[in-house]
This record gives structure tokens, C-alpha cells and sequence, in this order.
């Protein structure tokens, strides 16, 4: 089990928990008192990091692959609309026919 210091009214947690709870240094936590001790939390803030950084990632690989010239954000938005309607479509068909 990790060992955690306290030094007046300091916390400090080895790396390995650190990193487990937070995403930069300078993060918080939000602690609770719990009947079995103190739950350590991720504090909103630092959960809104992480997740963005997570979308960020997964967005750099991201590529257009189809066809050329690429159509217009307004094109691209329709047809991404007219591919979900039609899916919406099909699936009432199916439930129609059950």
C-alpha cells in the first residue's frame, strides 16, 4: 500500500496515486469523509481536463477520406443528416414489420 505524508496541513500522495487522481500538479481534488476514511476524487475541473484532452487526442486522428474536391461543412452537415434520417427510416421498417 502506498504510504501518504502529512506535514501540518499538506497531503502528499506518492506519484503513482498523484497521477492516477490528476492530470497536471496543480490539480485539486475534491475529499470526502466516508465512514471507511477519506475518498480522494478528481475535482469537476480536472475531470473537464482530462475528458478534453481524451476528445483532443482521438480528433488528431481523424481524416477526411472521401471523395475529391471535400464538399462544404453545409454539404458534409446535410449529408451526415440525410444518412441518420434514412437509418431512423429503416429502423421504423423493421419495427413496422415485427
Amino acid at each position: 500500500m502506498p504510504k501518504v505524508s502529512i506535514r501540518g496541513n499538506q497531503l502528499t500522495l506518492p506519484d503513482e496515486l498523484r497521477q492516477a487522481l490528476t492530470t497536471a500538479e496543480d490539480d485539486s481534488l475534491d475529499a470526502e469523509e466516508v465512514v471507511e476514511g477519506i475518498l480522494l476524487r478528481r475535482s469537476p475541473s480536472a475531470r473537464r481536463k482530462a475528458g478534453l484532452a481524451n476528445l483532443r487526442e482521438a480528433q488528431s486522428g481523424v481524416r477526411y477520406i472521401g471523395p475529391l474536391p471535400r464538399p462544404s461543412a453545409e454539404e458534409e452537415e446535410q449529408w451526415i443528416a440525410d444518412v441518420l434520417y434514412a437509418a431512423k427510416l429503416d429502423e421504423r421498417a423493421k419495427r413496422n414489420q415485427e
